[in-house]
């Protein structure tokens, strides 16, 4: 079969699995709905240089990604799917390029077999399906080490390394321009090392470094220039002030997870790859040498990513989500491996796949019993806040379509080991497979119930509302429910009962309609009868905060409030 074939098949498996049930669920707070509002409200104002929520300064982010999604939503209309549409086109574009990966490492069944373990495995197929900005990400990260190690190896493969070069910077300059400076430090760290190990100072000390310097001077270097232009320095010291945060963990509370969280993350999440990548990613493999300088970058990556993101002190799941990449190649080659008989699945590596597969398979079914609404004995909820168990208290009985997952989980794992018992050396690319139903399922099954009762009661109490003209705000917690389901407009936030000569300066020297502007500001302003606040359950009020305030009405874990 012909590469071209070959890529051909990939793309149409990729776009049968990646492109379905885009929009089957809902989009989730706050990720996805955070650059679904940005996206929305960069398209109603047309302001394409810079971020921004409830028409105010979002510093998190420059504003590639989310110009990407607000394009899609232009032209395709406000769809949840239309917010994952580039990334679900990202992932038919990361299972092409494994593919290419392979194939021009002379191994065309190694890149087949790591297209599909980027595909099947767990969290990358979720991902790829997601509206969240690191897919996207991650890729561009890819491409410009790839292209880098094409430098090194332009002399042998008889190229021109000046392409590689560009198409590195450009690479590079693309990430930034999606999630900031993290991407330039982490290729920073992984080159630097590649190059003191290996002794290559000649890819780094020469004129055509200036090649690889070019797109990120072009790009990052003129969007700086104009968002300065425009706004001064504020973005960008707010920008560093906000990295800080996270190194420090003083963002989020509740992201301050133990310095091994991440190892434990990617043990699971990367499943069933990461359990046949051990072996690979602690000491080499029986690998063929001609291939070694690959395996060693993908390696380095791996090491580098995990440290860095295990001393940051704030820890998400898709922060090592670029240790994915290399997780699921070395998953893939040892597939290859044994595929070709030159390797066998090791006893550590059955041990942790017989440990990871009974936890999924637990995490399955107790997950599917709770949306089910199976009867769960009391003292399993006994240490949950008054919150959590309002939201649990909402679900349905008889929805046992959640319980496929747990079911092909179950199938899957016996099938496997009564295999392993059988064979002593079975074909581990079943194990993907396995995987793949697995994360369909769950995202066609679980996630929609789950989002019945962890994020529709507020989106549709706002909804309600908005289509009454009221006015909703939230307090003591922090939510993109209510911008993005208000569909809140500028005009929403101009400061028409505010006449303080002070606050109109204010409002005419900045780029953006400030908080004191609003029109409606339940907490601290003259607001509409109609305006509302909204708390969860488990808000303590103060006597001030009572004295201003009555409360109205309940939801599922929340509580409503209005002025006196």
């Amino acid at each position: 079969m012909g590469k071209w074939q070959i890529h051909l098949y990939l793309t149409l498996l990729a776009a049968v699995i990646l492109l379905p049930g885009l929009g089957i669920v809902p989009l989730f707070d706050w990720d996805e709905l955070s650059f679904a509002e940005a996206a929305r409200e960069m398209w109603l104002t047309k302001k394409w240089l810079y971020v921004q929520i409830g028409f105010e300064p979002f510093w998190e982010k420059p504003p590639l990604f989310i110009a990407i999604q607000s394009l899609c939503s232009g032209f395709l209309g406000d769809h949840a799917w239309v917010y994952r549409l580039p990334n679900a086109l990202a992932g038919i574009v990361a299972i092409n390029f494994c593919f290419h990966v392979g194939e021009t490492l002379g191994r065309r069944a190694l890149g087949i077999f790591w297209a599909l373990a980027m595909l099947t495995s767990f969290g990358p197929l979720i991902y790829w399906k997601s509206g969240i900005i690191d897919p996207v990400f991650n890729l561009f990260i890819i491409l410009s080490l790839w292209h880098w190690y094409k430098i090194g190896r332009s002399e042998i493969d008889g190229e021109r390394s000046n392409i590689h070069y560009l198409l590195s910077g450009l690479f590079m300059a693309l990430a930034i321009l999606t999630k900031g400076q993290t991407a330039l430090m982490l290729f920073t760290i992984i080159v630097g090392f590649i190059t003191f190990y290996r002794g290559r100072w000649q890819d780094i000390l020469t004129l055509r470094i200036f090649i690889f310097a070019l797109p990120i001077l072009l790009l990052v270097g003129g969007w700086v220039a104009l968002v300065y232009e425009k706004m001064g320095d504020q973005f960008f010291v707010s920008f560093i002030h906000y990295q800080m945060d996270l190194v420090k963990g003083s963002y989020a509370d509740w992201h301050t997870q133990p310095w091994f969280y991440h190892v434990v993350v990617l043990l699971f999440i990367a499943f069933p790859a990461s359990p046949l990548a051990i072996k690979y990613l602690v000491r080499k493999g029986e690998e063929d040498f001609s291939i070694e300088s690959w395996h060693f970058l993908m390696r380095v990556i791996f090491w580098v990513v995990l440290i860095v993101f295990s001393i940051v002190s704030t820890k998400i799941i898709h922060y090592s989500s670029l240790c994915w990449w290399p997780i699921t190649y070395f998953g893939a080659y040892h597939t290859y491996m044994l595929h070709t008989n030159r390797s066998e699945t090791t006893a550590l590596q059955k041990t942790w796949l017989i440990i990871t597969s009974l936890i999924w398979v637990a995490v399955m079914l107790g997950l599917g019993a709770v949306l089910a609404g199976w009867k769960i004995p009391a003292a399993t909820f006994a240490k949950f806040d008054l919150y959590t168990k309002s939201i649990l208290g909402g679900v349905v009985p008889g929805n046992y379509w959640v319980l496929i997952p747990a079911l092909i989980a179950a199938i899957g794992l016996i099938s496997w080991l009564a295999r392993a018992i059988l064979q002593p050396q079975f074909h581990t690319g079943t194990l993907f497979l396995w995987s793949g139903a697995m994360a369909i399922t769950t995202y066609f099954f679980l996630l929609p119930a789950a989002a019945d009762i962890l994020q529709n009661p507020l989106a549709m109490y706002i909804i309600k509302n908005k289509n009454k003209g009221e006015i909703i705000e939230s307090q003591g917690f922090r939510t993109h429910t209510i911008n993005y389901y208000g569909k809140l407009t500028p005009k929403d936030y101009q400061g028409e009962w505010l006449t303080s000569p002070m606050v109109k300066e204010k409002i005419a020297q900045h780029p953006y309609p400030m908080e004191e502007a609003r029109k409606v500001w339940v907490r601290d302003g003259q607001p509409k009868q109609t305006a509302k606040l909204i708390t969860k359950n488990t808000y303590k009020p103060d006597e001030y905060f009572l004295y201003q305030f009555n409360k109205i009405d309940s939801f599922s874990g929340y509580w409503v409030w209005k002025r006196k």
